[in-house]
């Protein structure tokens, strides 16, 4: 009798054992999850890049970089800037440098004959621009790069053509 009751107390406590870790488990995993996506939202928040398999100027070696002055600083361009907050009237004076990948298939195409395509290049770069406020500009004029290099690589068909896009001169008023 002794071992029967042995053996049933030994399996209750199993069972509670099992019954509360499906419990655990229940409570852990969509805490767990919430926790995920809350480091993923700090990570792009900081602009912390996950797995990127995107081509950037750091993963090129730099004989491979050609620089091309798309406006030089002896002849900025100015661009007028959305309305922030504030409801005033904001201007960016700036010179554009972008850094072409020489091992793309593109810059073969087009990297010899870039003058040809400058005025559709500065009329992205100037909409671009224009599209972001003073505030967003000075807080995070990477942000307004990517998109200029973006809108560029798209463009001109590739992904790794344009790696980066420079202001080497950047007045912001």
């Amino acid at each position: 009798m002794k071992k029967s009751f042995l053996t049933i107390l030994t399996f209750a406590i199993c069972l509670a054992n099992l019954v509360l870790t499906i419990i655990l488990t229940i409570n852990v995993v969509p805490q767990s999850k919430n926790a995920n996506e809350l480091i993923t939202k700090v990570c792009e928040a900081i602009e912390l890049d996950i797995a990127s398999s995107d081509a950037d100027e750091s993963s090129i070696p730099v004989d491979q970089i050609e620089f091309y002055e798309l406006i030089p600083s002896d002849s900025t361009i100015t661009v007028n800037l959305a309305k922030g907050s504030d409801g005033g009237a904001h201007y960016a004076v700036l010179a554009v440098t972008l850094s072409e990948n020489t091992a793309s298939s593109a810059y073969e195409t087009y990297g010899a004959n870039m003058d040809a395509y400058s005025s559709k290049m500065k009329s992205i770069v100037t909409s671009t621009v224009s599209s972001f406020t003073l505030d967003e500009l000075q807080g995070d004029q990477l942000k307004v790069q990517t998109a200029i290099k973006d809108k560029l690589n798209s463009m001109f068909g590739a992904s790794n053509f344009i790696v980066a896009v420079d202001f080497p001169t950047a007045t912001y008023q």
